[in-house]
């Protein structure tokens, strides 16, 4: 894997997680693997990837290949693909969760208090800020659209889990945006509509970069100019939106 993270400790802390059998948190190869999908559409289905490992005579422990998907991967889709995983444990394990991502995040974690994956406020939504910042000033600028993306995404399904629990089966922002604007639109009428339509604007200009920052090769002015404007969208989607979430935390 890549050199500039020890991604060794990074899958440890994360297999344990998903090898506690009779969990919420336990992975079967088919469900990592319909994760590795979200990321990666082409990338084998659970039974066409074990068939070819057993045609090349690989080991089809679990452990093993995971960790052998992972390493295949680029370190910024490798990334994406773990902080899919890390959203989707993170309500049953997010001590643990949290730990992950501040490896990930090149911090040593602290001793926090347990937060909830459903508590969002401003100094939440900063802590993001300045992974994206971090990663903007190293010039890893898919990176920094990338966990641009995954912050809307969990922000999207707190507020869902939050305002809309019949909407919780949702997994993608585009249609997590239009379940909020839905709601948002039927709860305060009043409301401007041109600024609700801004919450699906934004959320298909961020889902966009994220996809085009991955399948085009832009020059690094170009890149670093698309992510500090999908930072700049992400800011101000979440603090428009913390006003309807919790007006305490805004």
């Amino acid at each position: 894997m890549a050199t500039g993270m020890d991604w060794v400790r990074v899958f440890n802390g994360l297999f344990q997680i998903l090898d506690e059998s009779g969990s919420s948190t336990y992975y079967s190869g088919g469900r990592f693997i319909s994760k590795v999908r979200e990321v990666d559409p082409l990338f084998p289905d659970y039974t066409q990837y074990i068939e070819e490992r057993r045609r090349t005579n690989k080991n089809t422990s679990r452990r093993i290949y995971f960790y052998d998907i992972l390493r295949d991967f680029d370190e910024d889709r490798r990334i994406r693909i773990l902080h899919r995983i890390l959203d989707d444990i993170e309500q049953h394990q997010p001590a643990r969760a949290r730990e992950l991502r501040a490896i990930l995040g090149g911090v040593v974690p602290g001793p926090n208090a347990e937060i909830s994956p459903d508590v969002w406020n401003a100094d939440r939504l900063a802590r993001a800020l300045d992974e994206i910042d971090d990663s903007i000033t190293n010039g890893k600028y898919e990176r920094a659209v990338t966990l641009a993306y995954s912050c809307l995404e969990g922000y999207y399904k707190a507020f869902v889990r939050k305002k809309i629990p019949t909407a919780v089966e949702l997994k993608e922002i585009i249609e997590l945006a239009k379940e909020i604007k839905k709601y948002l639109a039927s709860q305060y009428p009043a409301y401007p509509g041109e600024v609700l339509n801004m919450i699906g604007h934004v959320s298909h200009a961020i889902d966009r970069a994220r996809n085009q920052m991955s399948e085009s090769h832009f020059d690094r002015e170009a890149g670093r100019w698309l992510a500090v404007y999908v930072r700049d969208l992400l800011n101000t989607q979440i603090r428009l939106l913390m006003h309807f979430f919790d007006e305490s935390a805004a």
